[in-house]
């Protein structure tokens, strides 16, 4: 029982990292920010994207990592 608690603890500790990068994605825009390395706000909004991304990907990856949900 013990083991499912942590389960679903640490399950929930990454859904809630994911979705407050959601948020910042979702108010991520393409006029947002000042363009300091002088790369076009389009680069810019594609460059904070991906940035997003692989931040996501990073928790997912620990998710898979750290969650195991058939062990018992």
């Amino acid at each position: 029982m013990a083991h499912d608690e942590f389960n679903s603890g640490v399950s929930h500790g990454f859904s809630m990292a994911k979705l407050a990068l959601r948020d910042i994605d979702r108010k991520t825009s393409d006029c947002e920010g000042e363009d300091i390395y002088k790369v076009g706000k389009s680069n810019l909004y594609n460059i904070k994207k991906d940035f997003l991304y692989e931040i996501y990907g990073a928790i997912n990856k620990m998710m898979e990592e750290e969650v195991h949900e058939n062990d018992y």
